[in-house]
C-alpha cells in the first residue's frame, strides 16, 4: 500500500500513541490523520432522511452517540483482559450483542445493541489488541466533538442507517486500517451500534 500522506484532520492524544499491546510483534499506532470519506460511496446521503416515527430520536442522536461511547469505554477499554477478549470473540463471529435498554425523549425505551463489521479490514493479525486500538481512536475523535456540541457529520439514508462521518484511523505494521461508527434504526423499537471498518484507500490523499 502507498505510504501516501492523508488530510489533516487527526485529534490524537498528548502522546500521540495508541495504547500498547501486550504483544510485541505488533505495531500499532494511530494514523497521522484520516480525511471524511464521500458518503456517496457507501450510499449514505447528507440529508437527515430519518423515518418519522424516530423524529424523536433523531433529535437525541448525539445524546445516544455519548451514551454508546461511554458503554464502548467500559465493555472495550476498560474491561478485564478476559471478558475484553470474549466480547471481541463474539463480535468477530457476527454475533450482535445485546448492552442494555436505553430510554430516549424521557419515554421512549430501546434495545441497544452492539456489532462488528470487519470484511473491509486489510491485512493479518486482526486480533482483539487491534480492535481495541482502534475502538480507543474513535472514541479520541468523537468525544471531543461531543465535549464541545461540535458537528458530528450526521449522514443517513432512507434505510434507517445514521452515519458518523468520524473516522478513526490506525495502522498496524504500516497498513492503514480506519474504524466508523454507524447507528441502524430500521428495526423498531431497537438501535444496532456497528463498528465498521472502512475500505483504508477512500481516506487516503490522492496525488
Amino acid at each position: 500500500m502507498s505510504d501516501s500522506e492523508l488530510k489533516n484532520n487527526a485529534e490524537l492524544d498528548d502522546s500521540g500513541e495508541a495504547e500498547k499491546t501486550s504483544d510485541p510483534q505488533e505495531n500499532l499506532a494511530p494514523a497521522n490523520s484520516t480525511s471524511e470519506m464521500d458518503p456517496t460511496d457507501i450510499g449514505i446521503s447528507h440529508k437527515m432522511d430519518v423515518n418519522p416515527d424516530n423524529q424523536q430520536l433523531k433529535v437525541e442522536l448525539p445524546k445516544v452517540l455519548d451514551l454508546g461511547c461511554g458503554i464502548l469505554l467500559r465493555i472495550v477499554l476498560k474491561a478485564e483482559k478476559q471478558r475484553s477478549k470474549e466480547l471481541f470473540k463474539r463480535l468477530k463471529s457476527g454475533e450482535k450483542v445485546f448492552l442494555g435498554e436505553i430510554t430516549v425523549g424521557g419515554q421512549l425505551k430501546i434495545k441497544l445493541n452492539l456489532s462488528l463489521n470487519s470484511k473491509d479490514f486489510v491485512g493479518p493479525g486482526f486480533n482483539n489488541d487491534v480492535f481495541k486500538a482502534s475502538v480507543d481512536q474513535l472514541l479520541k475523535k468523537i468525544a471531543p466533538r461531543l465535549r464541545a456540541k461540535q458537528d458530528l457529520n450526521i449522514r443517513s439514508n432512507q434505510e434507517g442507517t445514521i452515519l458518523f462521518d468520524i473516522p478513526a484511523g490506525i495502522r498496524v505494521k504500516g497498513q492503514l486500517n480506519v474504524m466508523m461508527m454507524f447507528m441502524e434504526l430500521a428495526t423498531p423499537g431497537e438501535i444496532n451500534m456497528s463498528l465498521t471498518y472502512m475500505k483504508p484507500e477512500s481516506f487516503l490523499v490522492k496525488e
